[in-house]
């Protein structure tokens, strides 16, 4: 995916192969910006900011939700897989994922140079597009979303997905079956007969199917009534 990357680099001069007078000793990526310390020598360090606009919650809800709806590639990045075609998702939407141009970056470096990229720059646009092929979420920061906040809201909308009813389930709300919701058996074999009498005690014993367990031939059934009395004060 870093050749999309590439090509904004191309144009800035930053190509392979090309090594700046000058080492990273850190690079943080965050939303809109890659802030990176590069040292010149043992005492000397500048610090460059190379900055990307972010997507915001309207974008970054619909790419989500188009990714929720792809099992496979749910699958891959709650596994912790960037598949080489995510960008499309982005793509539906009108916005690159990678930039496709130089002027897209925007470019700072705390050195007196007047160069733009300067030597320490460029070490920090090679840093980060090394940073972005051993951790392609790197990107997705960049443009608003970490990785933990991104796999938080697909493993989210993925679960409520998996446990929302099907629309063709065909399952009734629960006031279409509340006159029956004393009923057991198959349909044709419901009856409000086994409804106990109102403030009748011992009606839940009766509103159970009958239990086929027995105790030297007396039903389980019977056996509770008497502890039922006991408990419920009538004896």
């Amino acid at each position: 995916m870093t050749d999309r990357f590439r090509r904004a680099l191309d144009e800035l001069g930053v190509h392979n192969g090309l090594v700046p007078p000058c080492r990273v000793d850190s690079l943080t990526i965050g939303p809109g910006a890659a802030v990176a310390e590069v040292r010149v020598t043992r005492q000397r360090f500048y610090e460059v900011r190379i900055g990307l606009p972010t997507f915001g919650k309207q974008v970054w809800t619909a790419v989500t939700a188009a990714i929720v709806a792809e099992e496979a590639t749910t699958a891959a990045l709650l596994d912790g897989r960037v598949p080489e075609d995510v960008e499309r998702f982005f793509a539906a939407e009108q916005v690159p994922l990678f930039p496709e141009a130089a002027w897209e970056l925007s470019l700072d470096c705390t050195c007196p140079g007047t160069r733009v990229p300067c030597d320490h720059l460029v070490a920090g646009l090679i840093a980060l597009e090394k940073e972005a092929e051993t951790e392609p979420f790197s990107i997705f920061a960049l443009r608003g979303r970490d990785r933990t906040t991104l796999l938080e809201d697909i493993g989210r909308q993925a679960g409520a997905r998996v446990m929302a009813p099907s629309a063709d389930a065909g399952t009734p709300a629960l006031d279409e079956v509340m006159d029956d919701f004393f009923g057991w058996g198959p349909a044709g074999d419901v009856t409000k007969t086994r409804r106990p009498p109102a403030g009748d005690p011992l009606g839940l014993l009766d509103e159970v199917p009958p239990l086929k367990a027995t105790v030297d031939g007396t039903s389980v059934t019977a056996l509770l009534r008497p502890l039922y009395r006991v408990l419920t004060g009538q004896e």
